[in-house]
Order: C-alpha cells, then structure tokens, then sequence
C-alpha cells in the first residue's frame, strides 16, 4: 500500500510545467519559502500561467519591489486578470503616483468595476478635477457601493454643498457604511439635531466604531450621565482608542475608583496619552507616591509645561532646590507663569530676596506676586516700596492689599488714609480689619462706628472686641448690664484688664462684695491695678469700722479715726485691653503652586468630521 505521507521531495521531482509549478509555488509560499515560492511562480509565469503572474505582482508589491510588482502586474493585466490593473491603481496611489493611479483605474473602471470607479472618482478628487470625480463617484454611488457614497459626501462637503452632501452620506448609511453614519452624526449635531446624532452614534456603538463612540461618550459626559458616558469609552476603548482611554480614566479619577482610573491611565500611557500621564502624575501626587509622580510628570515634561513645574514642585518639597530650579527655569521658558511665582517662592525661602524680588516682578500683574512683593518690602523695612506693590493688588480688588496698606497707614499714624483701606476690606467682610477700624473709631471718640465694628469680631470670641464693647456700654451707653456681660465674656478669656474693669463697675453701682470678689481674682493674677483697689477696699472697711468704734467711744479709736485720711482714688478709671486680632488658623507648612487642572472644553474634544476620501483596496 503506498504511503498517503505528503513529502517535499517528490514535490521536487514534478514536471517543470505551468500548473504544477504554479501548484508547487502556492505550496511554498504558504510554508513561508518566499524565494523558492519566486522562482517556481517564475517557471509558470514565464510559461504564461496569469494565476503566477498576478502572484508574483502581490508578492513584490509586499517586499516594496515595485518595478518588479509593475512588470508582473501589467504581464498579468495584458493575459486578462482584472484585479491587476486594480491594485496597480492602488499601489500608485498609495505612492501618490495619481497619474499613473488613473492610467490602471481607468482600464478597470471602464468594464464596469465599481471599486475601481470608486478609486478613479478619488484619484480625479486629488488631481482637484471635481467634475470626474463626481461623475465616476455617481457611477459607483449608483451601484450601491456604500464608500462611493462617503466620497461623494466628502467631495459635496468641500465644495459646501452641505445638503448633497448629507444626502450621500444617508444613502451610504442605509448601505451600512459606518463612516457615513459617522460623518452624518457630526453633521446632525452641528445643525443641533442632537437626537439624530445620537441615533446615528447608537448605531455605531453596534458596530463598535471608536471615534463614534468616543463622540457619543462626550455627548453623555456634557450631559452629565457618566454612567452612559462610561459605557461608550468602554467600547471605544476595546479599539485601543487612547482618546477615550483617558476620558474614562479621568471619569474614574473624579469618582473615587483610583484602581480602575489607574488601569486606564496606563492604557492611554502605553499610547503616548499626555494628559494620561499628566493627570496620573497627579492622582500619585495626591497619593503621596512621590516617587511615582515624579516619573509620570517627567514623562509628560515635553509635551505638557504643567507637568514640569509639578516636577519642579516636588523638587522644592524635597528641598532638591538645584533639579527644582532646572525644571522651573525650563517650564517659564515654555511660558509657565505659576513657575516664575514658584522659582520667586523658592529663592524667598532659600534667603536670595533679590532674585526673589526678580521673579514676582517678572509675573508682576498676577495679584499673588504683588502681594509678596509688598511682604517682602514691609519685611525688610522699605515701606514705600511695599505701598506700591500693595497699591497694585489693591487696584486689583484684592482685599488682603486693602488690609495691608490699612495696617502701614495706622502705624504711619495717618489714620484718614488707614481707614479709608480698612473699610473696604471691612465691606468685604475682612473681620480684623472690623477690629482695627473699630480701635480707630474709639480713639476718635465715634463710639457708635466702634461699637458697629466690634459687635462682630466680638462675637466671634475676639478677646479685644469683647471687651472694647464692655467698655462702650458703660461708659457711652450707660448699659451697666451689657457692659457687665461684655466683661464677662472677655474676663472667661483671661482678660487681666476686664476683671479690673468690672471690679470698677461693681464699685460705681456700690456692690462692694462684687467688687472685692473681681479684685481678689485680679490679685491672684498677680495684677497691681487689682491689688491697689483691694487695698483701698480693706483700707475704706477698716476706716468704716473704727467710725463705728469711736463713735461708741471705744479705747483709744477716736483718736485713731481722727489719724486716717482720704484716700485720692481713681475709681473711674478704666483700662483698655491688648490689642489683639482673631488668630487665623495656623498657618499650613508651604507647598508650591501645582497645577492640577488644564482647561478642557468638551465641545472641544469631539472627534473631528472625516473629511479625507477612501479607496478600496
């Protein structure tokens, strides 16, 4: 029985003629023996096998052997196999050899190919010859050829024929073809017919088109249903399409799901996505994996200058201040001005004032530098200076400049000007300019401001404010009661001087007891005013009681009630607090400007029209 087993050699062995060398080379070329498959299509092609002919034209036209994939071609096209001439058309197109394109299209077109019609109609749209290209494009459209359509659409859409055009792209999408639905998607939403846009994107979605459902993705995010808008990125992202990659990713950051954010980030890393790295900096940033940060931001360093001053930034935090200064100095070159500020924070805080100062004088309109510009001249004692700057910010509606200059003015003593600064702070509901102002007001005997001032820094447990009201109820209003309340409050807060205040009081309405009561609790503060009344109290008690003795006659006590003197007391003296503004909370340790946020207009991010004609291949 003979072995069924297939064996090469025999292969080797066959008559050298046409069909078995042409069988032998399809063999040859499918073990992926390329020169041998060569030289068997040869010996058949050379014998005038067309079916060898065209196999030689393909596989020089793969190596990029194109003389040799011209001669093969043209010897099969002349023994009558069609699709020769064809791909001759597509491999000078694909050359941007249009004439040539056209010469092999033509002698297709003309039997009634319509691929080719289609390619001939591209071709004459690349040579600017519009009218053919219409004609041959109509030649196919008639024959329902679907990218015949989309051609047109694109031909009508440049000449801005709008209306022919979406016609086209109708009749293509019937024949299914996805990028007129695309095309007629964009189209639909630019005539604000949202529905039908989204009706042709839901289409799409079916046939998992990436730059349709990234479009449809977008329309769901601007209409803020993310989890609509998930679903379209997700399809859109099984195309690998790194656009959507990133919005899903950035989806998933600003709700939370770090690892799934995380997973699409690096989707769209493994894309060159800048923004993916950008914004993955970030997350890790927020994370604190410094480290991490510091590699993603460096990847996104060229293509994004808010990257490299993040990465600057986290050199400034590791005090690395010669790598944070390099990549500040390379982001302000590429026209970052958050860097010029950061580089001017970092040479403050290094102690070089003067290239400080030479920073914020460079980004010397941003309010922020301004301000540190009028720090540092107050710092260092150059008060004009610092009024200019301050000035500056101020102009800006900037309510810290108005506080500042309101606080250089009352220590200039011209308290016209400071009050003119500190009102429109106050009228911005800066509270301790309410506090200053309100010290100017009393001193100016204008108990009616001050009191409006202090009323709320005082109830905000501003020890100062409590008791400068304590003080005005008394002695402007004659309210021994709010005045007693006022003093309270602040005496609960330490106040040395309300407790002296109130043992006044107390004195002036003849509560005596109340009176020692405050003073014994001043003297137990160690407070001389206090100790001095309680002394002139014991001293007026003992008086009072040998009055009584020498009255009744009792030993010699006449005698020394006639000794004691009037004491010249000051019971209406009063005292001012401490000056004392509302503590802000502690101030933070500094951290560097980082930018985390780009602009990002999502109108902005759609997916452009197709607007470049297709051949069929």
């Amino acid at each position: 029985m003979m072995s069924s087993k297939f064996s090469f050699g025999k292969i080797k062995d066959l008559p050298k003629e046409s069909g078995l060398a042409h069988k032998k080379a399809i063999i040859l070329e499918k073990m992926g023996k390329l020169d041998e498959a060569i030289e068997s299509y040869k010996i058949s092609a050379e014998e005038g096998n067309v079916k060898s002919q065209y196999s030689l034209g393909k596989i020089y036209l793969s190596r990029k052997q194109y003389h040799e994939a011209e001669r093969w071609y043209s010897m099969a096209f002349k023994n009558g196999h069609e699709n020769a001439a064809y791909d001759l058309g597509n491999m000078y197109y694909d050359l941007e050899g249009y004439e040539y394109a056209l010469y092999w299209y033509e002698k297709v077109a003309m039997e009634g190919n319509v691929k080719a019609q289609n390619n001939l109609g591209v071709v004459h749209y690349k040579l600017g010859d519009y009218l053919r290209s219409e004609k041959w494009l109509k030649i196919a459209a008639d024959d329902n050829l679907g990218s015949a359509c989309f051609n047109l659409g694109i031909l009508y859409l440049h000449l801005e024929k709008e209306e022919e055009a979406i016609e086209f792209f109708k009749k293509g999408s019937v024949l299914l073809s996805d990028d007129c639905k695309y095309n007629l998607a964009i189209l639909y939403r630019k005539n604000d017919n949202e529905k039908n846009a989204i009706s042709m994107y839901k289409q799409l979605y079916r046939s998992a088109h990436a730059k349709g459902c990234y479009n449809m993705g977008l329309i769901m995010e601007i209409n803020k249903d993310e989890s609509e808008a998930e679903r379209y990125y997700l399809k859109s992202c099984k195309s690998e399409f790194s656009k959507a990659q990133y919005r899903l990713a950035y989806l998933y950051d600003r709700q939370d799901r770090r690892e799934d954010a995380i997973e699409y980030y690096e989707k769209g890393i493994e894309h060159d996505n800048p923004l993916c790295k950008f914004r993955l900096a970030n997350l890790c940033n927020r994370e604190n994996e410094i480290e991490r940060a510091k590699m993603y931001y460096d990847l996104a360093s060229n293509d994004m200058v808010e990257a490299k001053n993040n990465l600057a930034g986290l050199y400034f935090e590791e005090e690395n201040y010669d790598k944070a200064i390099k990549n500040y100095d390379e982001a302000i070159v590429d026209g970052c001005k958050v860097s010029i500020e950061n580089i001017g924070d970092l040479y403050d805080q290094i102690g070089d004032i003067e290239k400080a100062i030479s920073y914020y004088q460079r980004n010397s309109t941003i309010v922020s530098s301004q301000i540190k510009l009028g720090d540092i001249f107050k710092r260092i004692d150059n008060i004009d200076e610092a009024i200019v700057w301050y000035e500056k910010a101020f102009e800006n509606k900037d309510i810290y400049a108005a506080y500042a200059l309101g606080l250089i003015y009352e220590y200039l003593k011209d308290f016209e000007e400071a009050k003119k600064y500190f009102i429109v702070a106050v009228e911005n509901n800066h509270v301790n300019s309410r506090i200053h102002l309100g010290r100017i007001y009393y001193n100016e005997e204008n108990y009616e401001e001050a009191k409006r001032m202090f009323d709320i820094s005082a109830n905000e447990n501003n020890v100062y404010s409590q008791h400068m009201l304590g003080l005005i109820y008394e002695n402007h209003y004659n309210d021994y009661t709010n005045a007693k309340y006022w003093y309270e409050k602040s005496k609960e807060q330490g106040c040395i001087e309300s407790i002296y205040n109130l043992g006044q009081l107390s004195l002036k309405l003849g509560e005596i007891e109340e009176s020692e009561k405050y003073f014994i609790e001043g003297v137990k503060k160690e407070d001389k005013n206090c100790e001095y009344m309680l002394a002139y109290l014991y001293y007026e008690k003992s008086k009072n009681i040998f009055k009584d003795l020498s009255e009744a006659h009792y030993g010699n006590s006449e005698k020394i009630y006639s000794t004691l003197l009037e004491l010249d007391v000051d019971k209406n003296e009063r005292l001012i607090a401490q000056f004392e503004e509302i503590m802000e909370e502690e101030e933070e340790e500094y951290i560097p400007q980082y930018i985390l946020e780009v602009s990002e207009n999502l109108e902005n991010e759609f997916e452009k029209i197709e607007s470049e004609m297709k051949i069929e291949y």
